[in-house]
């Protein structure tokens, strides 16, 4: 079984995200795709829990996404840690299955500063979306593979470090904050933002100034 792990803190979530999961579950060719909401520890989401999650629906009813919702970051007490969830995941689904926790190169040159980062290979396969502009470094010199999904000849249930084709658009979740800021009568359409996922942020007077 193969399965997908795209976590974030969707502050809101946008198309970029929504098109890493879709390219992610084609490419992959993924039995299941998780989108998993964090409660992040190296900054603060500007909305609530609730609201990111709303959001998260809506935005996966509206586009049709291919994925679920994995609200366990969000159920448990206190901070939560992506090296959790990747125990959690492992466990659940056992020794043999494949997994994959994709994420995109900004974060990736990040990784370092992640808890217990250099364990990640042991429990999944690390997919990376290249962002335009983005760099690519690998943090782990060359400990583990780094190859084009579509090369390899064989699959495993860990260790390697696959790149994607796709290059999603250059939109992030700050940029999207940043406009609705500037513009608190929220009468444009936003790049990058789904509809329905800007007019609940209307309705519910977000991100303002």
């Amino acid at each position: 079984m193969r399965i997908g792990i795209l976590g974030g803190t969707f502050d809101p979530v946008h198309t970029s995200h929504l098109l890493m999961a879709e390219e992610a579950k084609k490419q992959l060719q993924l039995d299941k795709l998780f989108l998993v909401p964090t409660r992040p520890w190296q900054k603060t989401a500007r909305a609530s829990d609730q609201q990111r999650l709303d959001m998260l629906r809506l935005a996966v009813k509206d586009t049709n996404c291919p994925a679920e919702i994995d609200t366990r970051e969000l159920d448990q007490a206190g901070q939560s840690y992506t090296i959790n969830t990747l125990y959690a995941y492992r466990k659940e689904y056992g020794d043999d299955a494949e997994l994959y926790f994709i994420m995109g190169t900004d974060q990736w040159n990040n990784l370092g500063t992640w808890v217990q980062w250099e364990l990640f290979p042991e429990l999944v396969n690390l997919v990376l979306f290249k962002r335009e502009g983005a760099s690519f470094e690998d943090p782990y010199k060359e400990r583990w593979p780094v190859m084009k999904f579509k090369d390899a000849k064989d699959f495993v249930p860990h260790g390697r470090i696959y790149l994607c084709d796709t290059t999603p658009p250059a939109v992030s979740s700050s940029e999207i904050r940043d406009k609705l800021y500037q513009e608190p009568e929220r009468s444009e359409e936003i790049p990058g933002l789904i509809k329905g996922v800007q007019e609940y942020i209307l309705a519910h007077r977000m991100y303002l100034p």
